[in-house]
């Protein structure tokens, strides 16, 4: 720990902690020629069966003009197809393919190696801090939502 970081207020630490881990995890995943929102796209795809595209932006929290590209770029790739729905001509489906998954799982092991390298709380620590963060989570939805 650097020198005058026990006076810092738990808040800042927390967004310099996610940062560093945000710019960590980026780079593992840009090893593998992933984007983290690529990353997020293809792990929603592994988990929800074709998906509409509209579902896909509403589970990422992402406009659908902000994901087009990022599934472009993976469609490009051969990770996923788009395809339209039978039944509805305007809904169009998206679906994870073999190389995205494996791409994915690719990306994902770096990620577990980055997580793998830092230092771990005991048990005991990890109750407290996610009591924490869930509680502060928490305060800062409803804060958000007056």
């Amino acid at each position: 720990m650097q020198p005058g970081h026990g006076a810092e207020p738990l808040e800042r630490l927390l967004v310099r902690a996610a940062q560093a881990l945000q710019r960590c995890t980026r780079r593992a995943v840009g090893a593998h020629g992933l984007t983290a929102t690529a990353l997020e796209v293809l792990g929603v795809l592994v988990a929800h069966d074709a998906p509409s595209q509209r579902d896909l932006a509403g589970s990422l929290q992402l406009a659908p003009a902000t994901l087009t590209p990022v599934l472009d770029a993976l469609e490009a790739q051969g990770a996923l197809v788009r395809v339209r729905d039978a039944a509805d001509r305007r809904i169009v489906r998206v679906s994870i393919t073999t190389r995205g998954r494996e791409r994915m799982a690719e990306a994902a092991a770096g990620v577990e190696r980055v997580l793998a390298g830092l230092p771990q709380p005991t048990p005991g620590q990890a109750a407290t801090i996610r009591a924490h963060l869930l509680e502060l989570l928490e305060a800062l939805d409803r804060a958000d939502q007056r």
